[in-house]
């Protein structure tokens, strides 16, 4: 029978627990009999703090002399089964950590592997938080551009892809400044000089929808899409590489499916993929998903034969698939995740946004398929398509959301949804090369609820994602709790358990109904947040004419 210090020293030992091992005197060892084994365990981790060499050789010498052979054995099978089980945990496998702390506990005498297990699990967790560290959250620049409008949420909505985005040392940005004006914005991120230009048009602002999306192709030229909700194409593209000072007259891009776009989003170029341009053709309820893709040297746009993603053939249950952010991998495989959209749910018209699917293009669109590699027939609709994170109706699931990627390549997306209290919460799901998972963000306590039409007016933004080079993710949204101030919450690897300390502010005033518009492109290359910041109000269902304006600026936030 192990006396009761025996057993908090296999159990350290097989968390791994080495601080608290090396605290344990060498008098106490002796004054409580601990065995041989105890021993080597509290001597061995003494080592990892350089101490302990000479009374390591005593004990050694008092085994060999006692021929305890067996309790060396016994150590050093426990030591491996707890690094296998660590492993295990590591890769989100709670069946097998079990397993290997099973064996553990056989070898070294301990019941209830279960209970060690947890204990392991809070250890890790633990430890992780030290060698992380908690985040801070630094504003190391604040440009401001002047004001723009206001009335509604068209600069700030998040579908924007891009709103910004940095290139070859210059961060080039846009939006409204109001009815007749829109103003391009590129930035020397050494130096902070602006370079502006006002485009004039008459522009729709009463629909927040008709957000304006930039790109680049692999020769510099800035392309530019705005204005739309069902609506004829607007496109545009600069004169001159790397300038925003001459632009284009109002281009085709191929004439094919343009006269009912929404949502347009560039999908910047890898060394293996040209430029793209995502959007959608149809409604809400009846959409189609498609993609054109740039060719530099021939300076023309292209179709690919068959929509991406469709629910406009599935009569009499059409449906619209709306998707997240898309990325792009250092492979250059392109990584797509969407939910898809169906007609109001219920005579309250609540709106019913379904499941989040997933593909994945190796050929820079032309070709799709699962993420365990399975091909699929195009175009995908809701009867083929991945269902990855099942949602059912009336759940309260945001469309048009975030992905990112963690080093592996492997994607991970932030949405919201109802708890089991009918709550809205924000989620984390990601997958790990073999499995999806979902961890809760939040725990909000204030519910609504997601229904009518046009642009609403709703307590909390939708969010977006990004990962650190640590694999650290951040949440980033505003909200009611929040006062509105765009925060993020950062989750740790491998649990992304939610902890509500965890919590950064990134602009310390309220943002009205705005929605987080970041720099992706300098977040991945350089760790530095640059966000879109502005004050937007948010007439619900755009029934309000709102002629206001507010400052509008680019804010740096380094997180150390």
């Amino acid at each position: 029978m192990k006396t009761y210090l025996e057993r908090k020293i296999c159990l350290a030992w097989q968390a791994h627990d080495w601080e608290f091992l090396s605290n344990i005197d060498f008098e106490t060892l002796e004054r409580e009999n601990v065995n041989n084994s105890c021993k080597l365990m509290v001597l061995i981790s003494n080592l990892h703090s350089g101490k302990g060499i000479e009374s390591l050789e005593t004990t050694l010498q008092e085994i060999t002399e006692a021929r305890d052979t067996e309790g060396f054995s016994s150590l050093l099978f426990t030591s491996t089964y707890c690094s296998l089980a660590e492993a295990a945990l590591a890769l989100n496998d709670s069946e097998k950590a079990k397993f290997y702390m099973d064996r553990a506990s056989e070898i070294i005498g301990l019941p209830d592997a279960p209970t060690w297990l947890d204990d392991i699990r809070i250890t890790n967790l633990q430890k992780i938080s030290e060698i992380y560290g908690s985040r801070e959250a630094e504003n190391i620049c604040t440009l401001e551009l002047g004001d723009a409008w206001a009335g509604n949420t068209v600069n700030t909505a998040i579908f924007r892809h891009h709103g910004m985005f940095t290139h070859s040392g210059k961060q080039y940005a846009a939006f409204y400044e109001n009815k007749n004006s829109l103003k391009l914005v590129k930035r020397d991120i050494n130096s902070n000089v602006v370079e502006e230009y006002c485009l004039q048009g008459n522009f729709h602002l009463e629909d927040a929808h008709n957000s304006i999306s930039l790109g680049v192709d692999r020769c510099g030229i800035v392309h530019l899409s705005y204005d739309h909700h069902g609506s004829k194409l607007n496109y545009r593209r600069s004169k001159k590489p790397h300038s925003i000072a001459e632009w284009t007259d109002v281009l085709e891009m191929t004439g094919y499916k343009e006269d009912s776009v929404t949502y347009p989003a560039f999908i910047l170029p890898s060394k293996t993929t040209p430029l793209l341009m995502l959007y959608r053709d149809g409604t809400w309820n009846k959409g189609a998903a498609y993609l054109k893709y740039y060719d530099e040297e021939l300076e023309m746009w292209f179709d690919y034969d068959l929509p991406i993603l469709s629910g406009a053939g599935q009569q009499p249950w059409t449906s619209n698939a709306y998707w997240n952010h898309p990325v792009v991998d250092k492979n250059g495989v392109i990584h797509l995740t969407f939910s898809w959209r169906i007609d109001y749910f219920s005579r309250e018209q609540l709106i019913c946004n379904l499941n989040i699917d997933y593909a994945k293009s190796y050929d820079g669109g032309l070709n799709w398929s699962t993420s365990k590699d399975y091909p699929y027939n195009l175009p995908i609709t809701q009867v083929n398509s991945e269902t990855v994170w099942a949602i059912a109706p009336g759940e309260n699931h945001i469309n048009q959301t975030s992905m990112a990627l963690d080093s592996k390549g492997y994607p991970h997306v932030a949405f919201y949804m109802n708890d089991e209290f009918r709550v809205p919460q924000y989620f984390h799901l990601w997958f790990d090369g073999v499995k999806w998972y979902c961890s809760q963000v939040t725990k909000r306590s204030n519910s609504f609820l997601l229904s009518g039409a046009g642009t609403l007016k709703i307590p909390i933004s939708r969010p977006e994602i990004v990962i650190d080079n640590t694999d650290t993710v951040y949440i980033i949204y505003r909200a009611e709790e929040t006062q509105q101030k765009l925060v993020a919450s950062y989750q740790y690897p491998p649990a992304y358990k939610h902890e509500p300390k965890q919590i950064l502010t990134l602009w310390d005033e309220p943002v009205g109904y705005a929605e987080p518009v970041i720099d992706k492109v300098r977040w991945s290359e350089m760790q530095v947040l640059s966000l879109l910041v502005q004050y937007n109000e948010q007439p619900n269902g755009d029934t309000t004419q709102l002629d206001e304006e507010a400052p509008i600026r680019i804010v740096d936030i380094r997180i150390k």
